[in-house]
């Protein structure tokens, strides 16, 4: 009986050693650099900056659990403008969004009446299944990893790039 017990314990362990050894790897993106994570306050502050600055009004917005921010944003443009959601998610300990988020969000976007766009932002950045969904959803959206956040800010609030490259998530590791 103890004998049976070490070779079932002896399996169990040589398993999980080939897992760790042989399996897929999973992304720590987040987890690699030991730059500070950027702040609640200092996220919503670059979003409602980043949003005036191009020109956005907005409607409505709020920060949820996890420092989430959701807002709902006009584009004043005759003809090209209209009205848009927002979901922003500084979070980076969970790691990339999965699809399934993006196409909860895509669903938002979908039923919101009025609504001409959704921009999806997670300093984490998407799997390729998430970034495969939001290509395939009947609701236009647009995807931002931390990388292509720091872009936008750079043409519009040049004066933050170099604060936020001290920030994890900004710039790949």
């Amino acid at each position: 009986m103890l004998l049976v017990v070490a070779v079932g314990i002896g399996v169990g362990v040589l398993l999980i050693l080939l897992i760790a050894r042989y399996g897929p790897p999973v992304e720590q993106f987040a987890r690699m650099s030991s730059a500070p994570q950027i702040t609640p306050a200092e996220f919503e502050d670059l979003i409602t900056d980043l949003v005036r600055a191009l020109g956005l009004g907005v409607v409505f917005i709020s920060r949820g659990t996890g420092s989430v921010i959701d807002a709902t944003l006009r584009d004043a443009k005759p003809l090209a403008g209209g009205r848009l959601l927002l979901h922003a998610s500084p979070v980076l300990d969970h790691g990339k969004i999965e699809a399934s988020e993006v196409l909860g969000f895509a669903d938002s976007v979908r039923s919101d009446t009025g609504t001409i766009k959704g921009v999806f932002i997670a300093l984490a950045g998407f799997t390729d299944e998430a970034r495969s969904a939001a290509r395939g959803s009947p609701a236009p959206l647009d995807l931002l990893d931390g990388p292509a956040l720091l872009e936008i800010v750079r043409d519009v609030l040049p004066d933050r790039v170099a604060l936020l490259r001290g920030y994890r998530g900004f710039v790949p590791a």
